[in-house]
């Protein structure tokens, strides 16, 4: 029984989106790696989004994405520049360089956005190839970003096997019950069997930490408008200030579930500006596990060993999901990014609060069940309606999940796995235009430019 390694469930990336921005971005890298490798003299770079990258492409920044990618820009590091910048350069430039060659391009008439959704394996698939003066193509490639920046094809051609080896919670609780270990420890245990030490495990996870807690922080103290036609104005500044004012603006909720709310506004609307998040599981719902740990980490005093431990619970439940079913809003709808986000923050949450094992799989699972149905239907493709928002419901549903099962022993009639297969099933059943195409839903019938 294998599961992904918490550092492919939580990863540093750029907004607004995994699946959009960041994974195409690292395609971009690899195809960039295969052609510094191969060296081809001369060609021309193009780039085709297909389906759901080609729908919601421009408002998720996918073709800034992947101009910034053939660049060389990594989301990884830390700088000044952004995909923004990037892609400015590059278009006035008309060329990309990568190493001693010097490959034309123009984002405006390279990238081709292919709406045919009917005739593809996954509704997330790009390609790059260059051509020759000819019109020849001398080297292609073809991926698949697959949800929280995970990618297939080109040199991650290979998935991980799956079949009968696919993880079950079921499994995994049963396991941590007979050998006296927590979800952390089980995690800690997967890694150790792929050569990471526990300490530079909890060094990475430090780092992680660092960017979620800086996300919320810069999301506090952001102010203006975010980016794209909607014209949305950053709150969660001026509501956490209003309410640091005044308690009364708590209204009829508790200020840690209030702060709650406003802490994964923040890491959000940080994520719709195209900020540095990271992926839990995905960017689109990166705000839930950060507001719900910082919380809980304010309100109990929390030694950061504690909240690290919570990241690692929380990407075991992330990855029983990715090996069964899907974390790709265009696959699932955001059942699959809110709704795991929620399970991965309420397993997370008992964790903190020294409850056991059967516990935090209870609260995953009714944090997931109550998210069955959620429909990705981004208003003018952009993560900011109704993403924003449904991160703090998301992180609010949490909290719920977990104190519903701390009052507990941990038994429950659905388990997380079933959850899991239901989620599977009805995001099969959802018709496309809710899965992160923009075509039905609020994207269809809200205005695209807010007064």
């Amino acid at each position: 029984m294998r599961l992904p390694s918490p550092f492919s469930i939580l990863k540093i990336g750029i907004g607004p989106s995994s699946s959009h921005t960041l994974g195409p971005c690292l395609a971009a890298l690899d195809f960039r790696r295969r052609l510094d490798e191969l060296k081809p003299p001369e060609g021309r770079l193009k780039v085709r989004l297909t389906g759901s990258l080609a729908l919601t492409g421009r408002g998720h920044l996918t073709d800034l994405a992947v101009t910034a990618g053939l660049a060389g820009f990594d989301p990884e590091e830390e700088g000044r520049e952004t995909v923004r910048s990037v892609h400015k350069e590059v278009t006035r430039l008309g060329r990309v360089t990568i190493g001693a060659h010097g490959y034309p391009f123009s984002p405006e008439k390279d990238i081709v956005f292919d709406t045919d959704v009917q005739s593809l394996a996954h509704p997330n698939t790009l390609a790059f190839s260059l051509v020759d003066a000819n019109g020849r193509v001398v080297l292609e490639e073809t991926y698949q970003s697959v949800g929280g920046g995970r990618i297939l094809g080109g040199s991650m051609a290979t998935p991980e096997q799956g079949g009968d080896g696919k993880p079950s919670m079921n499994a995994i609780v049963d396991l941590c019950l007979n050998e006296s270990m927590d979800l952390s420890a089980f995690a800690l245990r997967h890694l150790a069997a792929d050569g990471v030490s526990e300490a530079d495990a909890f060094e990475r996870l430090h780092a992680l930490w660092e960017v979620m807690s800086n996300a919320v922080d810069r999301g506090l103290n952001a102010e203006g408008l975010l980016p794209g036609p909607l014209m949305l104005e950053r709150r969660a500044g001026e509501m956490f200030e209003s309410c640091q004012k005044n308690i009364r603006h708590y209204g009829i909720l508790s200020r840690d579930v209030t702060d709650t709310a406003l802490y994964a506004i923040a890491v959000a609307e940080e994520n719709a500006a195209g900020g540095r998040v990271v992926t839990a599981p995905t960017c689109g719902s990166a705000g839930v596990v950060p507001a719900v740990l910082t919380m809980l980490k304010e309100r109990f005093r929390l030694p950061e060993r504690k909240v690290l431990e919570a990241l690692l619970v929380s990407s075991v439940v992330g990855g029983v999901v990715v090996e069964n079913a899907s974390i790709a809003g265009a696959e699932v709808g955001c059942q699959g990014e809110v709704g795991v986000a929620s399970a991965m923050a309420a397993a997370a949450a008992v964790h903190c609060l020294d409850g056991s094992v059967p516990q935090a799989e209870a609260a995953a699972e009714t944090a997931l069940e109550h998210h069955l149905g959620l429909t990705c239907d981004p208003v003018g493709g952009l993560v900011q309606i109704p993403c924003i928002e449904r991160n703090a419901v998301g992180a609010v549903t949490a909290l719920n999940a977990a104190n519903i099962a701390l009052m507990g022993s941990g038994k429950h009639h659905i388990s997380f796995d079933a959850a899991v297969a239901a989620m599977k099933q009805v995001g099969a059943d959802m018709s496309c235009k809710y899965k992160e195409t923009a075509t039905g839903g609020l994207a269809a019938l809200a205005p695209k430019r807010i007064p």
